[in-house]
């Protein structure tokens, strides 16, 4: 199989961990401020309506707090919804500094599971940890709450595969990727470095050549289209250049003949054996 799964993360804007706090606050051109969803919201928008116009599925990680923030749940109509925390705590304590104890973090989870049924409808079946910061004691509570896969982990691609693969906690994984651009430094198939302006398209699109068998997981943050860590509010100039450059990415990949997948269909290849 070769899959290019594209996925969004629809959280708090600019968010970021506080050491000694559970919850995300948000950040911008170095100002630390209460959670807001502003930026997020009109993202998505843009976003969804963009993959609509294209027919081009994708997945969304809903954070329960920015989704339940949406001014209307359809935008999400047609895009798979998935789970990514609650209020983007951080599930290992690598970036607080805070250890949840396991009735913590099931019931994290659970509200997670709870705020896309409640909003959407719709039985969610993936899963991505806030910060991707997972380990096996989160996984099996993912595991436990009716997940069937994560997609948190980053791994690297070898000879132009990555493959997801079935973790002991009984969930499948489809881990995003990690390569070498033309220069030979890492890339991560994550958007954040061009949305920050330190990778051009191109560098991506590199990447979905390169890429020969298995499932390409890309992502980006829906916020990260309207506004940036380090240089705050986008305007509309660069919030289309932007939109467009994903637009070709994805576009490239389907010219190039990958399957375009959501990922519990790219799960569901998998489950029948192919």
């Amino acid at each position: 199989m070769r899959v290019l799964a594209f996925t969004i993360d629809l959280d708090r804007d600019c968010n970021t961990a506080v050491r000694g706090e559970t919850a995300a606050a948000s950040r911008s051109c170095g100002v630390m401020t209460a959670p807001c969803h502003d930026a997020s919201s009109q993202g998505m928008e843009l976003l969804a309506d963009m993959l609509r116009s294209m027919a081009f599925p994708a997945t969304v990680f809903s954070e329960g707090d920015s989704l339940r923030s949406l001014p209307e749940p359809s935008l999400l109509r047609g895009l798979e919804p998935a789970c990514h925390g609650m209020e983007h705590e951080d599930l290992t304590g690598e970036s607080t500094g805070i250890m949840l104890e396991d009735d913590q973090l099931a019931d994290i989870i659970a509200r997670s599971w709870d705020a896309v049924v409640s909003t959407t409808g719709a039985v969610p079946r993936g899963f991505r940890a806030p910060y991707l910061n997972i380990d096996p004691r989160v996984l099996g509570l993912v595991r436990e709450q009716g997940f069937s896969y994560d997609s948190s982990m980053t791994e690297e691609v070898v000879n132009g595969a990555l493959k997801p693969h079935f973790l002991p906690q009984g969930l499948w994984e489809f881990p995003l990727a990690r390569d070498t651009d033309a220069d030979g430094k890492v890339i991560d198939s994550y958007l954040w470095a061009m949305h920050e302006g330190r990778r051009p398209e191109s560098d991506y699109i590199r990447m979905i050549d390169r890429f020969q068998e298995g499932v390409l997981v890309m992502a980006t943050h829906s916020w990260h289209v309207m506004e940036s860590v380090r240089g705050g509010a986008k305007d509309s100039r660069q919030t289309s250049a932007e939109l467009d450059a994903i637009s070709r990415m994805l576009g490239h990949a389907q010219d190039s003949g990958f399957e375009l997948l959501t990922l519990s269909a790219a799960e569901d290849l998998l489950n029948a054996g192919r």
